[in-house]
């Protein structure tokens, strides 16, 4: 069966099925000794005597509906992450996890959480976050804390059907397919997205492969568990390992990461460039990238966040950044008509945030270009040295040939090294998948004698950009409560104490332009097994970060300030910063996440150093192209977004001139 993409809505689109989905293989469900192990942690972890339900038998309910429509492999490492759990205790107290009373058990988690043993806090993180996230991700947790809303949000507005006629649900699909295009997108996040719309306004009949779904916005409803899910990779449990580790966090959707990202929109400082220049990318600067970027940002319809909707967090960082004498200001945002519902990680339910999902993708669309989702590409056609085209699996088990006078690769940092390796091009490449750098964040809580109420307001809505020339830039706002009991690496009492405060706490926190590298390689399943460690420089800024934080707290008014640091759990005076600062604290001690994966597929002139050229095609193959945030050459210092929608219209530039020649 043969289908043409082509180049304007009018034409022969290939429309969208709807069938329900192929019976998956059933994923064996917790065993009677597993579900105890779970309870014994539950209860361990949130003990009775606060306001909320005690952890127990609802706790393991809520954990076994979290696992549901979890696949095999992730079935298998939460179950043996349980059992790690089960034998941990052993050598300390001479009996198995659900031997324990629940007193014990509970000191000895608290033993853990204040280790200095990075692998303890590690495992310790593994074990009691998807528990807590069950545990707190309900209305009765919210309402204990006095919340008033409970992710209520307004029904979206339906999805115009005169751009999804040109979508095609690969788990519907009972045939395998044959398409010919002039140009395959292989990605629909920030750089596939831009890159594929820029094609069809030029006319171009581009078609887009995305191996996630297109998710409604009446499928938004702002649950943390349901859209974790639904709109990340492997469920939000891809993690680097090293001497850190470190969560990091992608988007598998129509939308890429966009759908779960921020919305935060900033330009790349010249000093970025500058560097880039001097390894020899000489067309880069910020003179040169203002056409980009402002396309980018008509498109996006970028602005600064009203400073009411960056909520408490924004109002007691706005009071001690002046108190302090420091640059701050609500971030610019591609969420013009934001009603801070506060769940942009999730999915924005009211279409506010101008993911790709909802601007490049159906703009796209609207011109002509078609997109396949559930569709994993594993084959790049190469005849003679050059591209002609891809092969992917569906979802449905069928099979899809296209032929393309251009391939683009833009699955993203962590996914495009993976696809050139399993399809067996630019093996030659030593720079694939290195050079890998993530922007790695902490963050610093404080408790006020104020109302804050993080339920409210943009989870990332404000800004200090004092040492932003330094590589660290602090942004941060506000996370619902089950967020909060995850970044909290506490148990036990004290950790259901500090959680019975919410509405008087306030989070904030910073990325580091790390210098570190790491890299991606072929892990589990297809899925990315990441490599990284911290060098001794990155964790001395982390540590200097983390000290001038705590001191915009205490500026703020803050009672207590929680560094959450091993020897430094808690502050609450000038004196213990300036003891904080003078710690000597190894990369290992502080409780790190990641964002931001750049570099993978790195852009430069020389082939031993680089994987693409200025043109942004791989040295090694011809008409093959990448643009994704695995071209960008090194970290940023501010969150990307609009970088790699920049450089994808440069990308797009240049196939459109490849095209010709």
């Amino acid at each position: 069966m043969a289908m043409t993409a082509v180049a304007t809505s009018t034409d022969a689109p290939v429309a969208a099925r709807s069938s329900s989905r192929p019976a998956s293989r059933p994923v064996p469900a917790l065993s009677e000794r597993e579900r105890r192990i779970v309870r014994a942690i539950a209860v361990a972890v949130i003990p009775s005597g606060s306001v909320f339900e005690p952890g127990g038998e609802g706790t393991v309910r809520r954990f076994e509906r979290w696992l549901d429509g979890s696949n095999a492999f992730q079935m298998r490492l939460m179950k043996s992450i349980l059992w790690a759990a089960e034998l941990a205790a052993v050598p300390s107290t001479g009996r198995v996890l659900t031997a324990l009373s629940p007193e014990r058990a509970a000191r000895f988690f608290d033993d853990w959480s204040r280790s200095k043993l990075l692998a303890r806090r590690m495992l310790l993180r593994a074990v009691v976050s998807p528990v807590k996230v069950s545990h707190f991700d309900t209305r009765e947790a919210f309402e204990a804390v006095g919340c008033k809303s409970f992710h209520q949000h307004p029904l979206p507005v339906a999805e115009p059907a005169r751009w999804t006629q040109q979508v095609t649900d690969g788990r519907g699909v009972d045939e395998d397919l044959d398409l010919e295009c002039e140009v395959v997108v292989v990605g629909t996040g920030a750089g596939g997205g831009a890159c594929a719309h820029e094609l069809a306004s030029r006319g171009r009949a581009v078609l887009l492969l995305e191996e996630g779904d297109l998710h409604r916005r009446d499928g938004f409803n702002g649950r943390t568990q349901l859209m974790v899910k639904k709109l990340y990779r492997d469920q939000g449990m891809t993690i680097a390992l090293g001497n850190v580790g470190i969560p990091v966090f992608a988007g598998r959707a129509v939308g890429g990461t966009t759908i779960v990202n921020s919305g935060t929109c900033y330009r790349a400082p010249e000093r970025i460039f500058r560097r880039w220049r001097d390894e020899g990318l000489v067309g880069y600067s910020s003179a040169s990238m203002d056409r980009h970027y402002a396309r980018v940002e008509s498109m996006l319809r970028v602005e600064r966040a009203k400073f009411e909707l960056t909520g408490g967090v924004g109002r007691v960082i706005a009071r001690g950044a002046d108190r302090m004498g420091l640059k701050h200001a609500p971030v610019p945002r591609n969420a013009p008509d934001c009603d801070g519902q506060g769940v942009c990680c999730f999915g924005c339910p009211s279409g506010a945030k101008r993911s790709t999902d909802v601007s490049y993708v159906p703009a796209a669309l609207e011109k002509g270009a078609q997109l396949v989702t559930a569709a994993h590409v594993d084959g790049i056609d190469v005849v003679a040295g050059r591209a002609r085209g891809v092969t992917a699996r569906l979802a449905s088990g069928r099979r899809l040939r296209v032929k393309a006078e251009a391939v683009v690769l833009a699955g993203g940092t962590l996914m495009t090294p993976l696809v050139m390796r399993a399809a067996g091009v630019c093996r030659g490449s030593p720079a694939l998948g290195k050079n890998l750098s993530i922007h790695p964040v902490a963050r610093t809580l404080a408790l006020f004698d104020e109302d804050v109420d993080m339920s409210q307001g943009i989870p990332q809505g404000y800004s200090i950009d004092e040492l932003e020339d330094e590589g660290i830039m602090y942004e941060g706002g506000s996370v619902p409560l089950e967020i909060l009991a995850v970044s909290v690496p506490w148990v036990g009492r004290r950790f259901v104490d500090l959680m019975a405060l919410y509405r008087r706490l306030a989070i904030f926190g910073f990325l580091v332009e790390d210098t570190s590298r790491g890299e991606v390689r072929p892990g589990a399943r297809g899925s990315p097994l990441i490599l990284y460690s911290m060098n001794q420089h990155d964790a001395a800024r982390v540590q200097r970060a983390t000290a001038l934080l705590c001191e915009v707290f205490l500026a703020a008014g803050a009672k207590r300030v929680f560094p959450l640091l091993p020897g430094m759990d808690e502050l609450s005076t000038h004196e213990e910063v300036r003891r904080l600062r003078a710690m000597k604290l190894a990369a290992g001690a502080f409780d790190l996440t990641a964002y931001h994966p750049l570099g993978t597929c790195r852009m430069g002139t020389d082939p031993k150093t680089s994987v693409v050229g200025p043109d942004f095609e791989t040295h090694e193959v011809e008409r093959l192209f990448v643009a994704d945030g695995s071209v960008v050459p090194s970290p940023l210092g501010v969150n990307p977004q609009m970088t790699i929608m920049a450089m994808a219209l440069q990308a797009a530039e240049s196939i459109d001139a490849r095209l010709v020649s």
